[in-house]
């Protein structure tokens, strides 16, 4: 009878741990292809200062590979400086602004621009900008913001420039 007991014991116990003995859940596989990169590049904030225009001021961006929706923003405002009294920013102090990829930033600094840019702004002395460029390839690409001094008023003017490179919308 023990002899039977203690069989009947071994069985049992070698069943419960069998039966606890539970299978990891297979490993769920994706497909690259499905997964969204949801990481979102911060803006560059490429221009953020006041400076000094005589003839012309320029300021390369260079926007990075694989970039889908490039976007330059920003605002400037010109003035003369004014010791002892408020800055003057009136159509005296105005300027031009212009946005170009590198081929016609190269032609513009040769003397040989014939008024090409991407994005233009006639004399101002106040202005918002903002413009989506075209998605990058495997290069990345270079474009200039660019001050220009317009005819009349002071020979030298101030710019007060924020401009940032973001990316999406």
């Amino acid at each position: 009878m023990r002899g039977q007991l203690s069989v009947v014991l071994v069985v049992v116990a070698c069943l419960t741990l069998l039966a606890c003995k539970k299978q990891p859940a297979p490993r769920e596989t994706t497909n690259p292809l499905d997964h969204v990169d949801s990481s979102r590049a911060k803006p560059i904030n490429f221009l953020h200062k006041t400076f000094t225009v005589k003839k012309f001021a320029q300021f390369p961006i260079e926007v990075p590979p694989h970039t889908v929706i490039p976007r330059v923003h920003g605002s400037f405002k010109s003035f003369v400086p004014r010791p002892g009294d408020d800055d003057l920013s009136d159509d005296s102090t105005d300027v031009g602004f212009l946005l170009m990829n590198a081929d016609q930033f190269g032609d513009y600094s040769r003397g040989h621009g014939g008024g090409t840019a991407l994005y233009t702004v006639e004399s101002t002395h106040d202005h918002e900008v903002e413009f989506v460029l075209p998605p990058t390839q495997d290069q990345p690409q270079k474009y200039y913001v660019v001050f220009v001094n317009s005819p009349g008023g002071r020979a030298a003017k101030s710019v007060a420039a924020d401009f940032s490179l973001s990316f999406g919308y």
